[in-house]
C-alpha cells in the first residue's frame, strides 16, 4: 500500500511528516562510504530505540553486497534473520511495472497502447478517460482518482479482480487526468490484467518465472497463499502483538509479494547494474530510463525532494540527495512496512524491511544511511527522528482523545432500534446489512465480512460506534440519516484513517 503504500497506514503518513521534517539539504558534499559495523550496530539500535518487533537490512555498495543484518523475532522466540519472509507491500510495484517492461521489450505491448485493447472490459467514470487510459498511465499514478481511492473494494473483501474490475466506473473522477498525482493500487490491478493478456500467464507466474526464478530469489513469492507450509515466514505485528496476515485475493500487483533483505539483493544489484544479472540483459537500458525518469509530479518539497523534482515514474518515486537521483519505494499492510531505496549514479542501495507496521523506523534507517553516507552522524539521525516519532505519536493519542471528547452524552437515537434494521447498498462497493439481535444492532459489511463487522454502539443522537475486529483500523462513526418520512434512509461512515476513504461509502437502504 503505502501506503502503503506503501501504499500509507497511519505510521506511513507519519514517516512522512517525519520525512517532510528532516530533508537532507542537497549539496556537494562528498559521498562516505559505510562499513559493515555500521550497518550491523544501525539495525540492532533502530530495532531497540524504536521497539519493533523485527527488523531486517541490506546495504549494497558499488554494486556489491557490504552487509546484511537482522535484528528482533520474525515470530515469539524465532529470530528475524535476513531470510526472514515479509509481505513487501507496494514495492511489489516495481515489478510490476519491470514486468510491463519486459513485455515491451519483447514486442508484446506498448507503453502508449490502450488499456482497453488489451483489457477491452475496463472502464471508468469518464468514457474519454476509458478510451484514452494508457499503459504507462496505470503505472504512474495521474488516472484522475484521488489517492487510496476504490481501496475498500479488496482490502479484506470476497472480490476478485474481475469483480474490481466491474465496480471501477463507480468511483467518481475527482482529479485532472494526468495532470495530479493520486496513488492507485487498483490501477497496478488492471496493469496485472494487461500482463496476464499479454504475456499469456497470470501475473503471479509471470514475476516468478521472469523474476524470481532466473535471480535466484528462491524463497520470494508473489502471495502469501503461494509460500509453502515450511517458508521461514515473519509473523505481522501491531502495536506488538500479532495479527492475522493479509490474504490477497484482488490486487495482487499493487501489494502481495513475499521477499526478504536476502532475495531483494539480486533484484536490486540487477537494476543498479542497468539491468544485467550475471552475463544476462534482463532489462534493457530503455527500460531503465522510461521507469525511471517523473511521469507526474508529486509536489513541492525540500533538501532531498529537491522541490519541483519530487516525481513518480513506472513503479517507483523519484528524487534527488546530494543533486543525485535517488529511485526508492515504500510498502505499507498491515503489520508489514518496507522501503528499497537506490541510488544508481552511484551504484548504491539498501532495502529494510520490518513486521511491526512502523514506517518510521524505515525513514528514520535511510536518514542515518544518507546521513551518514553524506558525512554527518548517522546515529545521531536515527536518536533524533525516534525523539520525533514518540512526538507524533503523543499527537495520534491526543487525536483520539479530542475525537472521544466529541460524543455528546444523554442522548438517544430517534427511532426504536429495529427502525435501523435492513439491506443497504453503496454504488460502488455494494451491499450491507444491519440486523437486531436481542437488544443489540450489530453491522456487516457483506463484501468484507471477515474483517468489517461489528456491534452498532450508541454513540450519540443517530450515530453509532463500531469497532471492527480489524487491530489496524481505528474506530468507525456509523451516522443514519433520514427521509422526508423520519424514516431511516441510509448511513455514512466516519473512520479516520489514511488507507482507506470510508467516507466516501454512501450506504442507501434498499427498498
Amino acid at each position: 500500500m503505502k501506503r502503503f503504500a506503501t501504499r500509507s497506514p497511519r505510521c506511513v503518513v507519519a514517516a512522512t511528516t517525519v520525512a517532510t521534517a528532516l530533508m537532507l539539504s542537497v549539496s556537494g558534499r562528498a559521498q562516505t562510504d559505510l562499513t559493515a559495523e555500521f550497518v550491523a550496530q544501525l539495525t540492532t539500535r533502530a530495532q531497540e530505540l524504536y521497539d519493533v518487533v523485527g527488523l531486517q537490512l541490506v546495504v549494497i555498495q558499488d554494486g556489491e553486497v557490504l552487509a546484511e543484518a537482522a535484528a528482533g523475532e520474525r515470530a515469539a522466540g524465532q529470530p528475524m534473520t535476513p531470510a526472514s519472509l515479509t509481505n513487501i507491500a507496494s514495492c511489489s510495484k516495481a515489478f510490476t511495472a519491470a514486468a510491463i517492461a519486459l513485455l515491451v521489450q519483447d514486442g508484446k505491448l506498448g507503453w502508449d497502447d490502450a488499456v482497453i485493447d488489451h483489457v477491452p472490459e475496463f472502464r471508468m467514470a469518464d468514457p474519454w478517460i476509458t478510451r484514452n487510459m494508457t499503459v504507462r498511465d496505470l503505472l504512474s499514478h495521474r488516472c484522475g482518482l484521488k489517492t487510496f481511492a476504490g481501496d475498500l473494494l479488496w482490502y479484506g473483501s470476497d472480490y476478485d479482480d474481475q469483480a474490481v474490475l466491474a465496480r471501477l466506473h463507480h468511483l467518481p473522477i475527482t482529479q485532472p487526468f494526468r495532470g495530479q498525482f493520486g496513488y492507485q493500487n487498483l490501477m497496478y490491478m488492471v496493469a496485472g490484467l494487461v500482463i496476464e493478456r499479454t504475456g499469456g500467464t497470470s501475473w503471479d507466474e509471470f514475476v516468478e518465472q521472469r523474476f524470481f526464478a532466473p535471480l535466484g530469489m528462491q524463497a520470494s513469492r508473489s502471495a502469501a497463499q503461494r509460500l509453502p507450509a515450511d517458508a521461514e515466514r515473519a509473523v505481522p505485528h501491531i502495536d506488538g502483538e500479532p495479527i492475522e496476515d493479509h490474504q490477497f485475493r484482488a490486487v495482487r500487483p499493487a501489494a502481495s509479494i513475499y521477499s526478504s533483505v536476502t532475495d531483494l539483493t539480486p533484484w536490486m544489484r540487477m537494476l543498479l547494474a542497468e539491468g544485467k544479472h550475471g552475463e544476462k540483459q534482463m532489462l534493457s537500458a530503455q527500460s531503465l530510463a522510461e521507469m525511471w525518469r517523473p511521469h507526474i509530479p508529486i509536489g513541492r518539497g525540500t533538501g532531498a525532494n529537491a522541490g519541483d523534482f519530487y516525481s513518480y515514474g513506472l513503479g517507483w518515486f523519484l528524487s534527488l540527495d546530494r543533486g543525485k537521483k535517488v529511485v526508492e519505494h515504500d510498502g505499507g499492510m498491515p503489520g508489514f512496512l518496507s522501503k528499497v531505496s537506490l541510488m544508481p549514479a552511484e551504484n548504491f542501495g539498501f532495502a529494510v524491511l520490518n513486521n511491526s507496521n512502523d514506517g518510521v523506523v524505515n525513514e528514520a534507517i535511510k536518514r542515518a544511511i544518507y546521513g551518514q553516507r553524506s558525512g554527518r552522524d548517522g546515529m545521531k539521525e536515527l536518536v533524533r527522528i525516534a525523539a520525533i516519532a514518540k512526538r507524533l505519536k503523543r499527537m495520534h493519542e491526543n487525536e483520539v482523545k479530542q475525537r472521544e471528547a466529541k460524543r455528546k452524552p444523554d442522548t438517544s437515537p430517534t427511532l426504536a432500534l429495529g427502525d435501523y434494521t435492513g439491506r443497504y447498498v453503496d454504488e460502488s462497493y455494494g451491499p450491507a446489512e444491519v440486523k437486531l439481535d436481542g437488544d443489540q444492532l450489530h453491522v456487516t459489511l457483506l463484501p468484507s465480512k471477515r474483517k468489517l463487522f461489528g456491534k452498532l454502539t450508541h454513540w450519540h443522537h443517530d450515530t453509532f460506534r463500531v469497532d471492527f475486529p480489524d487491530k489496524f483500523l481505528p474506530f468507525a462513526l456509523f451516522r443514519f440519516d433520514f427521509d422526508h418520512d423520519g424514516k431511516v434512509a441510509g448511513f455514512r461512515i466516519d473512520c479516520p484513517i489514511a488507507d482507506f476513504d470510508f467516507g466516501a461509502l454512501d450506504f442507501r437502504l434498499a427498498k
